[in-house]
């Protein structure tokens, strides 16, 4: 079997860098592997995973250049099972948006 390098940029918040040390690498691999299982769509706008004790929350995005861009931060326990894949919270902002403007333009206008 042969491995290649892939163009993973990854940023870590101070608070997760403290948390995971010189695990962090590691992490952001383990990251990665959930995206592509959860076999849906590589631009995720929330996920998190359990390394050990702690939560560690994830979005990723692709840059303009093509590379996966992995965000890392610390997770919140509450939030452990659920995935917010990019499209649908863009799907859901354009929904809103479009409710929004409806309403306003049926509201009943002021004569003043």
């Amino acid at each position: 079997m042969h491995r290649a390098s892939l163009p993973i940029l990854m940023t870590a918040t101070p608070a997760v860098q403290k948390l995971l040390g010189p695990e962090l690498s590691k992490v952001a691999v383990l990251a990665v592997q959930a995206i592509l299982r959860q076999r849906r769509s590589i631009e995720i706008a929330h996920q998190q995973i359990r390394y050990r004790k702690h939560h560690v929350a994830f979005s990723s995005r692709i840059g303009r250049h093509g590379d996966l861009i992995l965000d890392l931060d610390v997770g919140d326990p509450a939030l452990e099972n659920r995935i917010v894949i990019e499209a649908d919270l863009r799907s859901a902002e354009r929904a809103s948006l479009a409710k929004r403007e409806d309403e306003r333009d049926h509201r009943p206008r002021r004569r003043w």
